[in-house]
């Protein structure tokens, strides 16, 4: 297990109604409750959003070339990813975060955009070969993840962690 499980692609009773047949045929990513392996490796997360934002920004334009995606996606793809790039680099520069409300404003997407797309990276990293990068998708999601219902994400609470931890004493080593 990875860190998203799915809804079983079982045939729905014939006595439901119509939309919700439809509703169980979707492959429906559930939360699951455990923490991944690399949730508090800060400069590997915030590498890892860079790599996949330069990901973002070289293999989108093939795709508008083939007509898989249309400009306007990847405009929205790469705003998100941006966003989520810059918030981990202010994760990692112990910068203290604005209120998920005014992510908008400050980063230039709101946490459920970034935690959608999240969501899909994660869920197409669990066929990558690279389980380094695969981790850190998974981690990267779940740091957008509610901690509660109604809660903030859990990279509020990992920013103020960061930031009021001490900092290595680099002179003793």
């Amino acid at each position: 297990m990875i860190g998203y499980t799915f809804l079983s692609d079982a045939e729905p009773y014939p006595d439901q109604p119509k939309h919700w047949q439809v509703v169980m045929r979707q492959r429906t990513p559930r939360r699951t409750w455990y923490a991944p392996r690399l949730r508090d490796q800060w400069a590997q997360l915030a590498q890892a959003a860079d790599q996949l934002l330069d990901a973002r920004r070289k293999k989108d334009p093939a795709s508008i070339a083939k007509r898989r995606m249309t400009v306007a996606t990847a405009r929205q793809r790469e705003r998100i990813m941006a966003a989520v790039a810059a918030l981990w680099r202010d994760v990692e520069r112990r910068k203290e975060l604005a209120a998920p409300i005014d992510w908008p404003q400050v980063y230039g997407a709101t946490w459920l955009e970034m935690l959608t797309d999240l969501r899909t990276v994660a869920q197409a990293a669990t066929a990558l070969t690279d389980q380094t990068m695969a981790g850190c998708a998974i981690a990267l999601a779940w740091h957008f993840e509610p901690i509660t219902d109604g809660g903030p994400p859990h990279i509020v609470v990992a920013a103020d962690y960061v930031r009021n931890a001490p900092r290595p004493n680099r002179e003793a080593a």
